[in-house]
C-alpha cells in the first residue's frame, strides 16, 4: 500500500527552481550571520530564498511581508523537522496565592493589558464563533455559566482547561476559571506542579505564522511546531496558521497544535472584507483570492474549533494528514453562533481535493464542505469516532465525488447530527462511491432538504444524487433519500452490500401517510402492516417500494465482517458469503483505496482485491 499520511517526511517535493537564491539561517541564540528571529528572516527573504531556523523555541508572530514567485517559492524550513517551536505564548511568572481548604488552588491577578503588547488581553475577550469579533467580556452580568474566554495557559507543556464554575475548578486538577468579579485567575494545578521547576505559558497572540500582507503566493512551511494562539473564531477565518487569502503555497511536515479556535486556514478569510483586521488599504479589497494550495502530512490535532478552515479555497488539496481531536472545547450552538465545527471545514471549495487524510477522534464533524464544491472529490480518507456525521456535504448544486473513503464509529451530536456516516443537507449533485461505511449511530447515508436558503439564485435541492457500489455494515439505518418531488429528483441509490439488519426509510419530513398511501398498491396487507408499525421498510419490500436497492445485495453478520483498530491502525473484513460481485464501474473512479485499478466488473466498497481471500487485512501507516 502506499504512504497516505506522514509527518516530518524526507524532502520537499515542490523545492522549486532556484535563481541566485539564498539560504538565511535563524537561531535563536545568534551568532554570525545568523538572524534570531524567523520574522528578521522573513523581512529579508526574496523570491527562491530559503529561511533555515535552527532548533529551539520562537515565540513570534512571523508575518511576511513578500511572498515568492512561481519556481521561486519562499520557503521556511526547520532544519531539524519537528525541533523548532513557534508559539503564541509567553513565559508567565505571576505571584500565587495558595487557596485556602483547597490543595494545589492557587489565585492570581488577570495580568495586566501590558503584559500582551498590542494584542488585546484575551482574558477579557469572549470567545465568539459567529460572524464578527464583537469583542465581548467574557463574564455575562446575569451571572450565567462563564462563556470560554480566548485565554490559554500551560503547565510544562499541557494546556490547563477552562472551566465553567469555581466549584469545578477546586475539584479538577489541570483547570483555571476568572473569577465572578473578573479581577482574578484561580487556577488548580497538576499534581506534579512545582512552582520552582514548572514552567508556566500565557497566550499573548492571535496569530503564529499569517502575512502582514493578504493575497501573497508560492509560500512553504516545511518541519515546524506550530503552537499556543488566541485566536478568534471563525469569520473571519484567524487560523493560528493562516494563508490570509494567498495562493499556491506548500504545507508539508508540521504539527499544528493549541489554537484556541481554527488551527489553519487556507481560504479567502472573508466576505465581509471590511472586518478583517491589520490589513493595509490596497489589500482591503481582495476577494475569493485564496487557493490552490498543498496541505501534506501535518498533524492536526487538539484545536479549540476547528482543524483545517477555508472559505473560498479553489483548488487546494489537503492530502495525507492527520487530523484527530479537534474541535477540543466541544463547542455547539450553547457557545456558538454559528456552526463551524469539523476536523476539515471548507467552503466554496469548487476543485478541492481531500485525498488520504486519517480523521479521527474529533469531537465534530470529520470533513465538512458547505456554499460550494463543484467538481470536487473526498477520496481514500479513513473516518474513526468523530462526532456528528463522518462526511458532511452542505448547501450547493455543483458536484462532488465521494469516493473509497472507510467512514466508521461515528457517534451523535445532536438531534440533527445523530451519527450517520455520510450526511448531505441541501445540497445537490453529490456521488457516492465504493466507500465502506459501518458501525456508525444512524444511518450510513442520509439526505435530505432542510432549509429553503437559496444558492446562485435558485432555492435548493437536493437532486442528482448517486449513491452504488459501496459496502454498508452495522449502521443504525440504510442508506435515506428524499421522497421524490418537485425539491428531490433523479435520487439512485443501488449496487450496494448491506451487512445485518437494516430498515429503510424516506428522508425528511414528508408524511408517512403521503408514503404509505403510494406504496399501498405494491405491497400486501401483511408488508403494509409490517411497515406500519415499524414506520420504515424491510430490505424484502423497500425496492418495490422505491424503485431503489433493486440490484443490492443483502448479507447476515455470520456472512461479512467488519472492524477496526483504529490506533495501530488497522481493519479487518471477512468475507464468508460466497457471494461473488461484478458491479458496473463508475465513471471517474479509476483506482480504489489501496491504488488498484477497477476494471470492467468491480467489487464493491473501496478494496477491489477483496474478493480473492476470506479474511483481509489492512495496516495503515503510522504517523
Amino acid at each position: 500500500m502506499k504512504r497516505l499520511f506522514s509527518v516530518f517526511g524526507a524532502g520537499c517535493l515542490f523545492a522549486g527552481l532556484t535563481l541566485s537564491a539564498a539560504t538565511l539561517t535563524v537561531d535563536r541564540n545568534g551568532g554570525d550571520g545568523v538572524f534570531r528571529t524567523i520574522g528578521e528572516a522573513a523581512a529579508k527573504a526574496a523570491p527562491g530564498d530559503v529561511v533555515l531556523v535552527r532548533p529551539g523555541v520562537y515565540r513570534e508572530h512571523v508575518a511576511p511581508e513578500r511572498g515568492g514567485e512561481a519556481g521561486r517559492p519562499i520557503t521556511f524550513r526547520a532544519e531539524e523537522p519537528g525541533t523548532v517551536f513557534v508559539r503564541g505564548s509567553e513565559v508567565w511568572k505571576p505571584v500565587l496565592t495558595p487557596v485556602a481548604g483547597a490543595e494545589n488552588v492557587f489565585a492570581t491577578p488577570v495580568p495586566e493589558d501590558a503584559f500582551f503588547g498590542e494584542f488585546p488581553n484575551p482574558f477579557r475577550r469572549r470567545l465568539n464563533a459567529g460572524g464578527r469579533d464583537k469583542q465581548e467580556a467574557p463574564r455575562p452580568a446575569d451571572g450565567a455559566l462563564l462563556p470560554y474566554s480566548l485565554g490559554q495557559i500551560f503547565c510544562d507543556g499541557a494546556e490547563l482547561r477552562q472551566l465553567q464554575t469555581e466549584k469545578e475548578v477546586r475539584r479538577v486538577p489541570g483547570s483555571w476559571i476568572i473569577t465572578a468579579d473578573g479581577k482574578s485567575l484561580l487556577i488548580h494545578f497538576p499534581a506534579d506542579y512545582d512552582p520552582a521547576e514548572s514552567l508556566l505559558e500565557m497566550t499573548v497572540r492571535d496569530r503564529v505564522f499569517a502575512p502582514a500582507r493578504r493575497g501573497l503566493g508560492h509560500i512553504n512551511l516545511e518541519g515546524f511546531v506550530f503552537e499556543h494562539c488566541a485566536n478568534q473564531a471563525p469569520f473571519p477565518q484567524l487560523g493560528m496558521v493562516s494563508t490570509r487569502s494567498g495562493h499556491d503555497w506548500v504545507i508539508r511536515d508540521n504539527v499544528i497544535r493549541r489554537a484556541k479556535t481554527v488551527g489553519l486556514d487556507v481560504g479567502s478569510e472573508y466576505w465581509r472584507t471590511d472586518l478583517i483586521p491589520r490589513t493595509l488599504p490596497e489589500d482591503q479589497k481582495l476577494l475569493r483570492k485564496g487557493g490552490r494550495h498543498l496541505v501534506t502530512g501535518n498533524l492536526v490535532v487538539d484545536n479549540g474549533l476547528c482543524g483545517i478552515a477555508g472559505w473560498s479555497c479553489r483548488g487546494v488539496r489537503i492530502i495525507g494528514n492527520t487530523v484527530e481531536r479537534n474541535n477540543a472545547l466541544s463547542l455547539t450552538t450553547n457557545e456558538c453562533d454559528w456552526e463551524e465545527w469539523a476536523g476539515i471545514k471548507l467552503h466554496e471549495a469548487d476543485e478541492a481535493l481531500v485525498e488520504g487524510n486519517l480523521v479521527r477522534f474529533n469531537g465534530a464533524h470529520g470533513i465538512w464542505f458547505d456554499n460550494g464544491y463543484n467538481r470536487a472529490r473526498i477520496t481514500r480518507n479513513v473516518l474513526f469516532g468523530n462526532v456528528g456525521s463522518g462526511i458532511f456535504i452542505e448547501l450547493g448544486a455543483g458536484s462532488v465525488l465521494v469516493d473509497n473513503n472507510i467512514v466508521a464509529n461515528t457517534t451523535p451530536y445532536s438531534g440533527l447530527y445523530p451519527g450517520r456516516g455520510i450526511y448531505v443537507h441541501d445540497a445537490s449533485g453529490v456521488r457516492i462511491c465504493h466507500n465502506l461505511v459501518f458501525d456508525n449511530a444512524a444511518e450510513g447515508v442520509y439526505m435530505h432538504n432542510v432549509t429553503d436558503r437559496k444558492y446562485h439564485g435558485k432555492i435548493v435541492e437536493t437532486s442528482d444524487e448517486l449513491v452504488v457500489n459501496n459496502i454498508f455494515c452495522n449502521n443504525g439505518g440504510g442508506v435515506s433519500l428524499p421522497y421524490p418531488g418537485d425539491r428531490s429528483e433523479n435520487c439512485v441509490s443501488d449496487r450496494n452490500l448491506f451487512v445485518g439488519r437494516v430498515g429503510f426509510r424516506y428522508s425528511g419530513k414528508t408524511p408517512w401517510e403521503k408514503i404509505a398511501a403510494g406504496a399501498a398498491e405494491r405491497l400486501t396487507p401483511e408488508e403494509r402492516t409490517r411497515a406500519e408499525i415499524l414506520r420504515s421498510f424491510v430490505p424484502e419490500v423497500w425496492p418495490k417500494v422505491s424503485g431503489r436497492e433493486e440490484s443490492s445485495v443483502f448479507l447476515a453478520e455470520r456472512e461479512f465482517g467488519v472492524r477496526i483498530k483504529p490506533f495501530e491502525p488497522s481493519l479487518y473484513l471477512s468475507n464468508r458469503s460466497g457471494r461473488e460481485f461484478a458491479l458496473e464501474p463508475v465513471p471517474g473512479v479509476d483506482r480504489d483505496f489501496t491504488g488498484n485499478r477497477y476494471g470492467e466488473k468491480v467489487l464493491p466498497g473501496p478494496f477491489q482485491d477483496l474478493g480473492k481471500k476470506n479474511e483481509f487485512r489492512l495496516l495503515f501507516p503510522v504517523m
